[in-house]
């Protein structure tokens, strides 16, 4: 019995402290907006039940749409309906591969993405660099985020790891706004001086509607949820 005690006191503490850190995230960001992303990964939400976490109400979300020149996700329709349904400011993303037609990835995109159904801008998601020299690899970049600003009249907002900017991203992409993943309490470093617009600050994120772990976002205090809006007319209701 007393082992039973035991085992179930290092239980409750180590919930407790999973429960704690999720609390003490991000503790200096108390009045600006959150939203999360999501893919099929997440397999079925109930969008009824995402309202918030933490206490923080959740505004927008940033669905993923294509990977690549072929890949379409399967939940994606069924995520933007009940994202909008629920009155969730949407965005899209498409998660660009370094082996594939920036063109061809390009078609794909628009495809699945009406721009008459967004409210944010399009995020474009760069984590990789694979098989192509840093030449082919800006020249390819950059001629998709044209094609995709072409096409749906703004520019898309740039997502990766905070590393991966650094590293290869730094001091060629600064009139695009930087959603950055930093997992971390600590607000994500830019050595060129650059400043983030959205930083993904957890992967585990507990919400509501949702049974599996979540990315949670938030939007940096200088800026405002209104510079990710697609169209400048809307209004945005802080909840």
């Amino acid at each position: 019995m007393k082992r039973l005690i035991i085992l179930a006191s290092v239980l409750c503490f180590f919930i407790q402290a999973s429960f704690s850190q999720e609390i003490e995230l991000a503790p200096k960001f108390q009045n600006t907006f959150y939203g999360i992303d999501v893919s099929k990964y997440q397999g079925d939400i109930d969008w009824a039940g995402v309202k918030k976490w933490n206490n923080h109400t959740i505004h927008f979300v940033y669905i993923k749409a294509t990977e690549g020149a072929t890949l379409q996700d399967t939940k994606y329709s069924q995520n933007v309906t009940g994202a909008k349904d629920n009155e969730i400011l949407i965005g899209s993303y498409h998660y660009f591969k370094t082996k594939s037609s920036p063109k061809e990835q390009f078609k794909n995109f628009t495809k699945m993405v009406d721009a008459n159904k967004q409210d944010l801008i399009p995020m474009v998601d760069v984590e990789e660099k694979k098989g192509c020299s840093d030449a082919d690899f800006h020249r390819n970049f950059k001629e998709f985020l044209r094609l995709v600003e072409a096409h749906y009249d703004r520019k898309p907002i740039i997502y990766t790891s905070n590393s991966f900017y650094n590293k290869y991203l730094s001091g060629r992409y600064k009139d695009y706004q930087v959603f950055l993943g930093r997992y971390s309490k600590e607000t994500p470093k830019i050595h060129d001086g650059h400043s983030w617009t959205v930083w993904q600050f957890s992967e585990k994120g507990n919400i509501d509607g949702v049974s599996h772990k979540v990315d949670i976002n938030l939007i940096n205090p200088d800026y405002h949820l209104s510079d990710l809006l697609i169209s400048k007319d809307k209004k945005i209701k802080k909840g």
